[in-house]
């Protein structure tokens, strides 16, 4: 069965998401698919359709002031890779798709270093997707989820955190210590808490915190290191604990969210050699 999950979508500083379906225009005319009636846009501004595999392209359509694509005018057809910056006038817009486990964890042979140090990592996932695609069908899956990424990304957008990937039904995003104090961690943290009361999709919080590399490349930016591993094995070695929202012992400590959440007790992790301390935090 074709999965349910949308593949690609783009996403405007504002916030806003648009879903792409076919051909997708960008211009000031209200024939585009997204219309943007802006100084420096041209009236059919640039085109992202679908590519080989799976993918997309971007292409500039002559437009005056030309299309960038991260920070280099385009001169042809090029393939768009998840987190690519388009800028169109004085307009970024940030290609996104959906991405395997393996590509959003591991940048590459070709990347760089952009920093190492301490953070707070958080997963969002989906609960039981699958059932309920075969339950409502494909088409109201995919609006069902497009609906969840729209109510879960607002809270984690405005307290300064950074997708780094969409993995199947589920969200993968960190804070930097450096730049982030674990007060707006945590607020973000409590109000997706808030949310699962309400959301039409269930889902499961994870956070972790501790040292990270972080690296860019072609194929974006990329987190690595044994902390990040930790908390995708806890995903599944802690859903036996019965808490949509599990704080590894160190998040529970930094964020200060011990005394508010209740001891989960000590529990193995798999590929860790000690059992380790959990917290849940339910509304």
């Amino acid at each position: 069965m074709e999965s349910a999950l949308p593949k690609a979508w783009i996403e405007l500083s504002n916030g806003q998401m648009r879903f792409l379906e076919g051909p997708f225009t960008i211009g000031r005319v209200a024939t585009n698919s997204l219309v943007l009636d802006l100084p420096g846009i041209s009236r059919s501004h640039a085109m992202i359709q679908p590519g080989p595999g799976g993918g997309h392209l971007i292409a500039d359509l002559r437009s005056t002031n030309g299309t960038y694509l991260n920070g280099l005018r385009l001169e042809q057809t090029h393939p768009l890779r998840d987190g690519d910056s388009i800028v169109v006038g004085e307009v970024t817009i940030t290609y996104r798709c959906q991405q395997n486990l393996s590509t959003g964890t591991d940048a590459g042979q070709t990347s760089i270093q952009i920093h190492s140090g301490p953070c707070w990592l958080l997963l969002l996932d989906v609960i039981g997707f699958t059932t309920h695609t075969q339950n409502v069908g494909n088409q109201t899956a995919a609006e069902d989820f497009k609906k969840w990424l729209e109510v879960v990304r607002p809270p984690l957008l405005q307290h300064g955190a950074t997708i780094n990937s969409y993995l199947g039904d589920a969200i993968f995003v960190y804070w930097r210590q450096d730049r982030h104090p674990a007060s707006k961690v945590a607020a973000a943290v409590k109000e997706l808490v808030q949310l699962q009361s309400t959301s039409r999709l269930p889902f499961r919080i994870l956070v972790h915190q501790g040292p990270v590399r972080i690296s860019g490349g072609m194929q974006g930016e990329s987190l690595s290191g044994t902390d990040v591993i930790f908390l995708f094995r806890i995903e599944k070695s802690t859903k036996p604990l019965g808490s949509r929202c599990v704080l590894s012992e160190t998040a529970a400590t930094t964020l200060d969210l011990a005394s508010a959440a209740r001891p989960l007790g000590r529990h193995p992790v798999p590929d860790f050699t000690e059992p380790h301390a959990f917290f849940g935090l339910d509304s």
